[in-house]
């Protein structure tokens, strides 16, 4: 069998910001893959990669969990997605307010329902049935930034609704997490988180909890996207890189066909991934300036930002 592995991302996008805040996301993201690895010794490639994730998501450094942005009503919304390759179940979040680490949600409904995706109150409901710890206020932070921003598009200074894209590229704010593991017993899985973006309109559900798109696992290949959800969701890169895997190209092959297509398509400065496959070859890709990702097995581990060429 091969050695197990996690791979996590923590955005494509700019990353423009402090260094204090890119070396804090760096040391936060190592952390993660520390803890997720933990679970991956001793347990599944499915808690592993919520475990990381959720742990990225209590950092604050990204926009997930404690760091997820706000709508343009000042309100949270926030995504996420988690599917087991091995049984090739799926539990999924969109709009949610209530649970402080909606990827843990996500997997209450991968493991306790028969359905794939929950939305708004509906999944706020079942997150408070079933006792997961509640969203606290945004931090002080993360209100200044909105309040900085709506102050720019009263202005004008931001033409929000003349292209959603265009300012979120423009924004450079594309940290979501994302997390593809490959267990001891060969099984494969993925997980994501987002807050979505900057301004966004109320109830607006990005790539994160669609199936797919922001996220696949099955028996050969596990993927995790990021980067701007209306164009993961219109060009689906992860169940194409699954097809093509499925295909019989390499996982190297499969990934740049991939990215060459949606840069194509779409643009640069759209997307980013992480994937794994069942022999325990990766690929890292990204048409973006940055992207943060952490590597990890159990003999080999690092945390990078990541530059284009």
């Amino acid at each position: 069998m091969p050695k197990p592995l996690l791979i996590l991302h923590g955005g494509a996008g700019r990353w423009r910001a402090p260094k204090d805040r890119i070396d804090k996301a760096l040391r936060d993201i190592y952390n993660a893959l520390e803890h997720g690895l933990r679970f991956l010794k001793s347990g599944s490639a499915l808690e592993a990669v919520v475990e990381a994730v959720a742990y990225m998501e209590d950092s604050g450094s990204f926009n997930a969990g404690l760091g997820s942005i706000l709508s343009i009503n000042g309100i949270r919304e926030m995504d996420a997605g988690v599917m087991d390759g091995y049984s090739m179940r799926i539990g999924a979040v969109a709009a949610t307010r209530y649970p402080k680490n909606p990827v843990r949600l996500a997997k209450v409904i991968l493991e306790k329902t028969d359905h794939v995706i929950l939305a708004g109150s509906g999944a706020d409901f079942l997150a408070e049935r079933m006792g997961l710890e509640k969203m606290p206020p945004p931090s002080n932070d993360i209100i200044r930034r909105y309040n900085e921003l709506i102050e720019k598009y009263k202005k004008g200074e931001i033409t929000y609704f003349k292209g959603n894209i265009e300012l979120a590229k423009e924004l450079g704010l594309l940290d979501t997490v994302g997390a593809v593991a490959l267990d001891q017993d060969g099984r494969l899985a993925s997980a994501v988180s987002t807050g979505g973006v900057w301004l966004k309109l109320p109830g607006r559900v990005g790539d994160s909890p669609i199936p797919g798109a922001g996220f696949w696992a099955d028996d050969l290949v596990a993927v995790a996207a990021t980067g701007l959800g209306e164009v993961i969701i219109r060009s689906m890169p992860s169940i194409r890189l699954s097809i093509l895997v499925h295909q019989g190209y390499s996982i190297s092959k499969s990934g740049e066909l991939i990215l060459d297509y949606v840069t194509r398509m779409c643009g640069l400065n759209t997307i980013g991934f992480i994937a794994v496959d069942r022999n325990g070859e990766e690929y890292i890709g990204f048409n973006t300036e940055h992207m943060m990702i952490a590597y990890g097995s159990f003999d080999k581990k690092y945390a990078k930002l990541l530059s284009r060429q």
